[in-house]
């Protein structure tokens, strides 16, 4: 007999979920739009923003109209590129109502390390920018809710920098290069929420050797996620646009979820993006789903070949199986109450059924 496939329940109920109001329901991935509903202007270092030591030039796009205070995030490029290599994000971000501050490097090869204590001297820069008088944003950003980011060396950066502060509000990881002799469990241990955008054909960066380790090295017991894009290259995480925009979809997600504490943002997160080849994550470890909620019943469980599903609703629920490695591997739908889904042709492991309608979205590991 095969081994079982272990299944969990983990049911998220969008109009009755105490977590998540009814505003919610017009909040998608497919609504979100580039640019955003706000406008946005920048602040330079000519205009009296601090110009930090262990970086080169920065600017700072920041929210006309937005609710504040704001969030924010810090991105620094990768090896040999300039500030404006990451100038997409700003503009994005910014009219999306998140504060982005782009910074160069002291020189074009600093390595991963020089990268991280950059984006750290920039969150000193935000800091004093939010205390400045006369500043366009005096009073106007949340300091305990910054985020750091980069491409290349600089998403290597990101994350060592989430080692060195473990009070960032998050980590984007744009197509991260990394010394793979300096990786280990210690090196990487951090509890920052951690999102690496990669690409599946990146040759600069190769996605087993740099990204998979990210994320693989990223504690369990750290919020985390990575979103392989199809035939992706080593360019693809420096630009909001890629994938049909799920790139800063995916990016503006985390942020408000995580920095911005919109849980409206949160089933965004585990839905399975356009143009990925791989997406994984652990945030169903972190529901804060309840089972006073759950309408929906799988059995047996655990399974051997076939699961039956019990719905008190019968509006064609669609489902789609995933491997450990957030491949798709089975996907169908569900027309009655009661139906038998056939597991047989899996392999054992561990997979993640995912079930939605209008009404709901479920998760099962």
């Amino acid at each position: 007999m095969r081994s079982l496939i272990k299944l969990f329940l983990l049911l998220f109920l969008l109009p009755n979920f105490f977590t998540f109001s009814q505003g919610c329901d017009s909040i998608s991935l497919d609504n979100i739009n580039n640019p955003g509903p706000y406008t946005y202007d920048t602040i330079l270092e000519n205009d009296g923003m601090r110009d930090g030591p262990d970086y080169l030039g920065s600017t700072l796009y920041y929210p006309i109209g937005a609710e504040v205070p704001y969030s924010s995030l810090i991105l620094v490029p990768g090896f040999v590129s300039p500030e404006s290599a990451l100038s997409e994000w700003g503009p994005y971000l910014a009219s999306h109502g998140i504060i982005v501050m782009t910074i160069g490097t002291n020189t074009l090869i600093d390595l991963p390390l020089d990268r991280a204590n950059a984006l750290l001297d920039a969150v000193q820069t935000l800091q004093e920018e939010n205390d400045r008088d006369g500043s366009p944003v005096f009073q106007q950003i949340d300091v305990n809710k910054i985020s750091v980011g980069g491409h290349s060396m600089g998403g290597g950066g990101a994350q060592i920098a989430a080692t060195m502060n473990g009070s960032l509000g998050s980590v984007i990881s744009l197509n991260p290069w990394i010394q793979p002799s300096l990786v280990d469990y210690d090196y990487l241990n951090h509890s920052v929420p951690h999102l690496i955008i990669s690409g599946q054909d990146d040759t600069t960066a190769p996605v087993n050797e740099h990204a998979n380790v990210h994320y693989d090295y990223t504690p369990n017991t750290t919020p985390k996620a990575i979103y392989e894009i199809e035939n992706g290259s080593h360019s693809t995480g420096r630009f909001p646009s890629t994938a049909n925009n799920y790139a800063g979809k995916i990016v503006l997600s985390w942020l408000n979820f995580f920095t911005s504490d919109n849980d409206c943002y949160f089933p965004l997160l585990l839905e399975y993006p356009e143009e990925a080849s791989v997406y994984q994550n652990n945030l169903e470890t972190f529901s804060f789903a309840e089972d006073q909620y759950s309408v929906i019943k799988f059995y047996p469980n655990p399974v051997v070949d076939f699961i039956t599903f019990r719905s008190e609703y019968t509006n064609n629920e669609k489902y789609i199986m995933l491997n450990n490695i957030g491949q798709i591997v089975l996907k169908g739908e569900i027309k009655n109450n009661t139906e038998i889904i056939d597991l047989s042709s899996l392999s054992s492991g561990l997979y993640i059924l995912k079930v939605k309608n209008t009404s709901f979205r479920i998760i099962k590991k």
